[in-house]
């Protein structure tokens, strides 16, 4: 089974990825690192030289090759899922689940990691982009609402057990 991590920067999609990877013994699959990979550049050097338009284009083409692996847990970047090509492949290639702590998690996540996500220059101009996506994030398959006492590892028991539910 192939699952797909989707939600906005800082909602725990690779952290929690990892541990579910590793409860399930799937592969685990950064998406944003693949397309760094890829590009023989870091994600902010992408977005500064390239643009957002290539960036995206390498996502796409990086989240099709994911159709190869038979089991993996894939985090996504907070964009991946606001294609709407993206979002059909990962419903053909699997299950998405959509990681949604609330918002002030997510800026209290996000601070000291600001020069790595070129999409996040203030907080309001954040919270704009995450309110403008979550009607794209809403689509997935499931809902997961990280509670404030859970580490990584407890999200990833909770997605293990909705997913031994689906067989």
């Amino acid at each position: 089974m192939r699952v797909f991590l989707i939600g906005f920067m800082g909602a725990g999609k690779s952290t929690t990825g990892r541990a579910l990877a590793q409860r399930t013994g799937a592969l685990f699959v950064d998406l944003d690192e693949r397309i760094a990979a890829g590009l023989s550049m870091t994600v902010p050097e992408i977005f500064r030289r390239l643009g957002e338009g290539a960036f995206r284009a390498e996502e796409s083409r990086q989240l099709e090759a994911c159709g190869r692996f038979e089991d993996a847990v894939v985090a996504t970047g907070g964009g991946t899922f606001t294609v709407e090509a993206n979002r059909v492949l990962i419903a053909h290639l699997g299950v998405s689940i959509f990681l949604d702590p609330p918002w002030q998690e997510v800026l209290r996540r996000l601070p000291g990691k600001r020069e790595d996500r070129p999409l996040f220059s203030t907080p309001e101009n954040a919270y704009d982009l995450y309110r403008s996506r979550l009607q794209h994030y809403r689509q997935a398959n499931f809902h997961v609402r990280p509670q404030e006492s859970e580490d990584p590892e407890a999200i990833a028991g909770r997605i293990a057990l909705l997913l031994g539910e689906l067989g």
